[in-house]
């Protein structure tokens, strides 16, 4: 391996998992705990999808791996999550509460932060893929 792209690879890891910190620190720093706990109970909307979709994307990459097709295995496994995940929310939607204003908050920016990721790893793979071009 060429040293330019290993030292690529180890930049962007260290700036992806320095992000990654920052934003668990800024998260506990919240009082959204401290909130949820009077409602033990009660889970915000969107909870149970997002459980779904996390469990269905780990089945997800087992069964793509044992096909031998990561990717497609991931989409299925993510898919079928949130199917899942829709069902056990309509199930709950008694037990359900709407966000909180801090919620959305750091639900944008939890998105904000995914975007930026997505267009360092796009960016990173374009110029790898450019200087293996030549």
């Amino acid at each position: 391996m060429q040293p330019f792209i290993l030292i690529t690879i180890v930049v962007f890891g260290l700036i992806f998992f320095s992000a990654l910190i920052l934003f668990i620190n800024w998260m506990r720093r919240s009082n959204v705990e401290a909130s949820l706990a009077a409602d033990d109970e009660l889970r915000p909307q969107g909870y149970w999808i997002g459980i779904g979709m996390i469990i269905g994307t780990g089945f997800g990459v087992a069964v793509g791996t044992a096909l031998d097709n990561l990717a497609i295995g991931i989409a299925m496994g993510a898919g079928m999550g949130v199917a899942i995940g829709a069902a056990l929310e309509q199930k709950n939607n008694d037990k359900l509460r709407p966000l909180t204003e801090q919620e959305k908050k750091m639900q944008k920016w939890g998105v904000a932060l995914g975007l930026v990721m997505l267009l360092i790893f796009a960016g990173l793979f374009a110029i790898l893929f450019f200087l293996r071009a030549r």
